[in-house]
């Protein structure tokens, strides 16, 4: 093996992660999330609908990309048919092209990945005494793409993963340094979740663009071959797969706010009113209380702390029936 190889591995995988986070999340949301299971409420207007609006939104982006003629649009619709419910929807004249129906129907992968990775840097640059990210990432992908004439680093197989590892980690905790008093990192953290909603794809969305997940797959696994063989063939590939495995890596980090925050969603939606805002009152006065009386404790810190106690309230709540519906 080499650095190379576990490059060209880790964009490979981290695309189908990513996309299976999406789903994962849309189905048990369905599940645990009550919310969900009422489309047309108030409350899934608010947490569902920006995800379906913006997934819609995606594949009509998808036909305008590949000059596909759009037949009727509608980002977000609650409608009944049936016993099923059709909340929004693109109709297109189906192209013969396989590749451009793979494009139509992956679309939200791709948008979602922009805009994560758009909200990541946007969110660090609010940081004032930490470094913007969007430098380090040039870095790193430089970095990436030069190990091949490094025999070194190209001999060193596990370089990818500490790298990369640590520009995520980095990210994280730049993320948690705006602690929870800030506005923003809520703000940041429901669109994470928002994204990674419009991710999901349908069952529709695989069926359509299996032949292009085919193809993808085929061109990974001869690629990956090749890496391993003849590394110095990623020169020809002039930084596709560093591009792509430092951007899904930093989009699988901000995937997890999106999950921490669909958690903390979870547990405020299985409590009663008005109870439900205990918790997060507990968090944000925790946070207050560190803004008011400054500590040696990091920012990141506190914001783990605060979260910390959002849990210790939620978590006897939950468990008691005075208090869960």
């Amino acid at each position: 093996m080499n650095a190379y190889f576990t490059i060209v591995l880790l964009g490979s995988i981290l695309f189908f992660i990513v996309w299976g986070l999406g789903w994962f999340l849309e189905r048990i949301s369905q599940r645990v999330l009550r919310t969900t299971q009422d489309p047309g409420s108030r409350s899934w207007y608010m947490l569902v609908g920006p995800g379906v609006a913006l997934h819609e939104s995606s594949h009509a982006l998808g036909c305008v990309f590949t000059k596909t003629e759009i037949v009727e649009f509608k980002p977000i619709n609650v409608e009944r048919q049936g016993d099923q419910i059709v909340l929004g929807y693109v109709k297109y004249i189906k192209p013969k092209s396989r590749f451009k129906n793979a494009i139509i129907n992956l679309a939200p992968v791709a948008v979602s990945l922009v805009l994560l990775i758009l909200f990541a840097f946007g969110a660090t640059y609010l940081v004032p005494d930490r470094p913007e990210l969007g430098t380090n990432a040039l870095d790193l992908l430089g970095n990436l793409i030069n190990l091949k004439s490094n025999p070194t680093l190209l001999s060193d197989w596990m370089y990818p993963l500490t790298a990369i590892g640590g520009f995520a980690y980095t990210f994280l905790y730049t993320f948690a340094e705006l602690t929870v008093v800030n506005p923003v990192f809520w703000i940041v953290a429901f669109l994470a979740m928002t994204i990674m909603f419009s991710n999901a794809p349908s069952n529709v969305d695989i069926q359509n663009a299996s032949a292009g997940l085919k193809a993808i797959i085929v061109f990974n696994l001869i690629w990956l071959i090749i890496a391993y063989l003849y590394p110095l063939a990623g020169w020809v590939l002039y930084g596709l797969y560093e591009a792509l495995a430092v951007l899904f890596s930093l989009s699988l980090a901000f995937a997890a706010v999106g999950y921490g925050f669909f958690i903390l969603v979870v547990a405020m939606a299985k409590l009663k009113a008005p109870y439900q805002i205990l918790p997060f009152l507990g968090c944000i006065l925790t946070g207050i209380a560190f803004w008011l009386y400054p500590t040696p404790i990091s920012l990141a810190m506190q914001t783990i702390v605060s979260i910390g106690v959002f849990i210790l309230i939620a978590v006897p709540m939950l468990m008691s029936r005075s208090f869960r519906k």
